[in-house]
């Protein structure tokens, strides 16, 4: 299968490569660096919304995983891209498989939620789509993390989250490409844990020092207007029924296999 993979550089979308490498799909990964990535063709794009439905158009591959988001800055990619993708692939038959995030919601008064809820109304213009909602994803290379140990002090957050191994993600991906029709999917891992204890075990894992500091969510909240992020930490991300994909990998598994990529 031809495969065209917005995002295939990033944290998930690497994990993901490699698992549509070995299921011998044919891929291509857009991207503005210069890189090398097994058997992947790169092409050397700007990021440009427009320029992802000039690759659909020109590579006319069988499916699109759109994989591409930001935690910090220009939040309307999450709408523009897919929508821009959408309307291409409308009435092709090409599936769009869409990694969202748990949360997304119209309503929320979180931007990026509401900006990953917009890109879903997108996507759902096709009749071959499937979107994901991962919780918090776990793995070397989350972000998250290394953020947290350069500062060595995070907040001591109570969020409750149930965190998925970027392995169990990558594989579920790869085998949405396998289905047809429309689809929509919560992913979480087996177990409901907080922030700030999820932050702190990794860091012990890791053999790193940090410190957790307890400070009331309303200072949390006030400093979240200048800091973008604070504020997607402070949103319950957990699977709460419905149409959920709940992994029963064991957490300590996920947090010594995110402790590798701190060493």
């Amino acid at each position: 299968m031809r495969v065209l993979l917005p995002g295939g550089t990033g944290f998930i979308g690497r994990f993901l490569l490699g698992e549509l490498l070995g299921r011998e799909h044919e891929v291509f990964v857009p991207t503005r660096r210069d890189l090398k990535l097994g058997k992947a063709e790169m092409i050397k794009i700007s990021g440009r919304p427009g320029e992802y439905a000039r690759l659909v158009e020109k590579l006319s591959p069988d499916a699109v995983i759109n994989l591409i988001g930001v935690l910090r800055g220009d939040y309307s990619v999450h709408y523009r891209i897919p929508g821009a993708l959408s309307k291409v692939i409308e009435g092709t038959g090409v599936r769009l498989v869409h990694v969202s995030a748990l949360g997304a919601d119209e309503s929320s008064p979180v931007e990026y939620f509401r900006s990953k809820a917009l890109g879903e109304r997108e996507v759902r213009r096709l009749e071959n789509y499937a979107i994901v909602r991962p919780s918090l994803v776990l793995g070397p290379g989350q972000r998250l993390f290394r953020d947290a140990l350069r500062w060595r002090v995070f907040p001591d957050l109570k969020t409750r989250v149930q965190p998925v191994d970027v392995r169990d993600l990558a594989e579920l991906l790869a085998d949405m490409l396998e289905r047809s029709g429309g689809d929509e999917v919560n992913v979480c891992g087996a177990e409901v844990v907080s922030l700030g204890w999820l932050v702190r075990e990794v860091a012990r894992e890791a053999g790193k020092r940090g410190y957790l500091l307890p400070l009331p969510e309303f200072i949390l909240r006030l400093a979240g207007r200048f800091e973008s992020p604070l504020p997607m930490a402070l949103t319950e991300n957990i699977c709460s029924g419905g149409k959920d994909v709940v992994f029963e990998r064991p957490l300590r598994e996920s947090i010594a296999f995110t402790a590798e990529g701190l060493r």
